[in-house]
């Protein structure tokens, strides 16, 4: 009986080193493998009736501190978003350039700043006018572009999310399938640790894209679910998420008005109650969700203001000038030399004249061909104003006619002449008159300052509205990416002789525009060098006083900055990332002088084994031999 026991002993110990073996040698293949943890096999000793019987394999675990998993999945979660955050400020700040570069918005706004005050030393000299265009024709182009590759930014985060949805979906798949393998293989006894590592791989990619929990249950199956508790993974059960991505990304874009919600479980309709969008916490996820929604959305307003301030205060300067364009007849087909851009909807309201208004009708040589009209202060309707302008064009033979053309004042003219309007209003403000009229149709009335400014009849700069046809303007239509859209008007890009100069001048009923007239040119040179109030901007700087070139150096330099800040914390968080990876890989990695000597190990304790084996083998022949 000793004898089969000591056999019995020999082979189990041959079984359980073979075994070791061969975890050994998988410990040892996977040496450079990622996320490979080292296995580890722990044996006992069989025990039969109270006798030692030999030795079995207990299990095959993996050598994991699971207090170090945790803290590493944490700081995975954390470095995604904080990688994704560092990524799209740096792209922001090498598409608006920097503050030492020639092509920022700051250095093409003070381009055309010296080009119009070329206009306003030498306004008889064709070619200054010509170049201050041409600047103002490029600092346009230049909002543009950057109103424009903001939404590229934009639709680049939502194709993303939409991306990251598509991985986080196939890993939920993975893990639910693992799970599966994992309870099955632990009910029969074999080993899960090369599954477990499978599935922390799952994990961890879906902890670079948003925060999770984790539970294990008594079969070994993980429960995933969100930061707010939503189920992602339950047993062999998973979720689904679901997202569409934006066709087309402008500025007027936003969540969840026109922009998809990352929905969980939502089917073909889902419910409101299935968005978790605002429930993603952490990871490269919520930083592209916030990239898309906030902060990108932050430099389309910062972009924004600055292109209606120049916008407005340009033109309040460029409409006390006389330089329109000539009138080439009053037919269908031929062109308004004045048209609008306020859209007067409900013209026969109330509006309040602060002072006199002068229009004069011009020739070539810049005088009066009849005494000017004065449309004098007090109260008064946008159409009693254009009836007294259209009477006074229609008068005998007839010099135009004003008419209202979608809601907008449409002044035409016969060949040769043009209209010259002058207010008459006090000298703090540079004499412009105000104007008092209900424009947004909130039942209040707001104050503006010039009469051609308030209609917009001689604007240099024009803002079309991404959302409608309306012009969008100070307390009109949507301001939203108007910086996509600002424009020099096209009858000053195609005849620069009409960018304004001088203004009208003298007293009724001699009125005459003086040739070499500077005045306005002047302002307007003026005003590039004038502080103007700038709102706080949420996501973005804090209000402000500063000239055109001085806010686009603020919004430069706030970009800079957070540029700055996002690399330092991507910086530090790569830094504590990788500390805590060596960590943990220090635990569960492999290490191959480690294995090497437990090689040696369970091979002499295999050779051992072997020798029992032998020797009961000898000692049972003996006996058979008496």
């Amino acid at each position: 009986m000793s004898l089969s026991i000591a056999l019995s002993n020999a082979l189990s110990g041959l079984q359980v080193n073979q075994t070791a073996l061969q975890v050994t040698s998988s410990n040892v293949a996977n040496v450079n493998t990622p996320n490979y943890a080292r296995k580890i096999h722990d044996q006992q000793a069989r025990i039969l009736s109270g006798q030692g019987v030999g030795v079995d394999t207990a299990q095959i675990i993996r050598r994991i501190d699971q207090f170090l998993r945790r803290d590493l999945m944490t700081e995975t979660t954390v470095l995604g978003s904080a990688t994704v955050t560092s990524d799209y400020y740096n792209r922001m700040q090498s598409m608006f350039g920097s503050l030492g570069n020639n092509n920022a918005l700051g250095n093409s706004i003070t381009d055309l700043s010296v080009a119009i005050e070329n206009v306003a030393n030498s306004p008889e000299v064709a070619a200054h006018r010509f170049d201050a265009v041409n600047e103002a024709v490029e600092m346009a182009q230049y909002f543009n572009n950057m109103g424009t590759d903001v939404q590229k930014l934009r639709a680049q985060a939502d194709a993303e999310i939409s991306a990251a949805v598509d991985i986080i979906n196939r890993e939920l798949e993975v893990i639910s399938d693992l799970n599966a393998q994992i309870a099955n293989n632990g009910v029969k006894g074999l080993p899960v640790g090369d599954l477990q590592d499978r599935r922390d791989v799952a994990v961890k990619t879906i902890s670079e894209y948003m925060e999770l929990q984790e539970f294990t249950d008594s079969f070994g199956q993980i429960r995933l679910f969100t930061a707010s508790g939503r189920s992602l993974v339950s047993g062999t059960s998973y979720g689904t998420l679901s997202y569409t991505t934006t066709p087309f990304m402008t500025a007027n874009e936003d969540y969840p008005t026109t922009i998809s919600g990352i929905f969980l479980n939502g089917g073909a309709a889902p419910p409101p109650s299935a968005d978790m969008t605002t429930e993603i916490r952490g990871g490269k996820l919520e930083a592209l969700i916030q990239m898309r929604d906030q902060t990108l959305p932050a430099m389309t307003n910062q972009i924004d203001q600055l292109a209606a301030q120049m916008r407005n205060e340009v033109n309040r300067v460029h409409n006390r000038g006389a330089n329109t364009p000539f009138g080439l007849g009053t037919g269908a087909g031929d062109p308004a030399a004045l048209y609008g851009t306020r859209v007067i909807t409900t013209p026969g309201d109330a509006l309040t004249l602060g002072s006199d208004v002068n229009f004069a009708i011009l020739d070539a040589n810049g005088d009066s061909v009849i005494p000017p009209l004065t449309i004098p202060a007090g109260a008064t309707t946008p159409d009693a104003i254009l009836a007294a302008i259209n009477g006074h064009l229609t008068t005998a033979p007839g010099y135009g006619t004003a008419v209202w053309n979608n809601d907008r004042m449409e002044i035409k003219l016969e060949p040769g002449h043009r209209l010259a309007i002058l207010d008459n209003g006090p000298a703090a403000d540079m004499g412009d008159a105000t104007i008092q009229f209900d424009a947004d149709g909130d039942a209040a009335q707001e104050d503006y300052l010039g009469f051609s400014n308030f209609f917009g009849l001689n604007d240099m700069f024009v803002t079309p509205n991404l959302v409608t046809g309306t012009p969008a303007l100070a307390n009109q239509g949507s301001q939203v990416g108007i910086s996509s859209t600002i424009a020099v008007r096209q009858s000053i890009v195609d005849d620069p002789s009409y960018l304004s100069r001088g203004s009208l001048r003298g007293t009724p009923p001699a009125m005459t525009l003086g040739v070499g007239d500077n005045e306005i040119a002047q302002q307007l040179a003026g005003a590039f060098g004038e502080n103007f109030s700038y709102a706080s901007i949420a996501d973005g700087p804090s209000a402000t006083s500063t000239t055109f070139s001085g806010y686009a150096g603020v919004i430069l330099s706030f970009n800079a900055s957070a540029t700055a800040s996002a690399d330092d914390a991507l910086n530090f968080q790569t830094f504590f990332f990788e500390d805590l990876q060596a960590k943990f890989l220090s635990e569960a990695g492999v290490n191959m002088d480690e294995e090497l000597a437990n090689m040696t190990i369970f091979q002499n304790a295999y050779n051992a084994s072997a020798r029992v084996v032998q020797a009961v083998d000898e000692m049972f022949e003996t006996l058979l031999n008496l």
